[in-house]
């Protein structure tokens, strides 16, 4: 048997180093995008919150849902509120809400985070992430809140475009 030439060594040596380099970056790269993501979803975590607290001061002073993003956005007061009448299916504070964390006191940033979608029948709205990423269990948990809340405001009176007859 012949030994291996040294300029193949150095080659085979040379490739190895690239190797391992490449994926001591992908590596690092991998830990730094997962961070990131965490902490996207640590901020859609906090507009989640804050969305469905200010929907529930709202509905509180309001005895309907916000029909919108923009209704809801119109009504500042509800974004600044502190206390809420509760049962206990849903926070009745906001450090409750937030779980210590601060909240979001601005609607234009939290609205860019997370969506609203309105029911035209009275129904409790739906929080969505806008495709973010979000920690678990968060956005059924705002979402069990409102649907709490649902059940103890008034129905609306179906409107059907028929006149009634009286």
């Amino acid at each position: 048997m012949s030994a291996a030439p040294v300029g193949s060594r150095r080659a085979a040596l040379w490739l190895m180093g690239v190797f391992i380099t490449l994926a001591l970056g992908a590596f690092i790269w991998g830990f730094a995008v997962v961070d990131e993501v965490r902490a996207r979803a640590k901020r859609v975590d906090v507009a989640l919150r804050s969305t469905a607290w200010a929907c529930l001061v709202y509905a509180d002073q309001e005895q309907v849902w916000p029909a919108s993003d923009e209704a809801l956005a119109d009504a500042s007061a509800v974004w600044q509120e502190t206390r809420l009448p509760s049962d206990g299916s849903w926070p009745g504070t906001r450090d409750e809400a937030m779980h210590g964390g601060a909240a979001i006191d601005s609607a234009e940033v939290a609205l860019k985070l997370v969506g609203l979608n309105a029911s035209p029948d009275g129904a409790p709205p739906i929080l969505h992430t806008r495709g973010n990423p979000s920690g678990i269990g968060t956005l059924a948990e705002v979402n069990g809140w409102l649907a709490a809340r649902g059940k103890s405001l008034p129905k609306p009176k179906p409107t059907t475009g028929v006149p009634s007859s009286r």
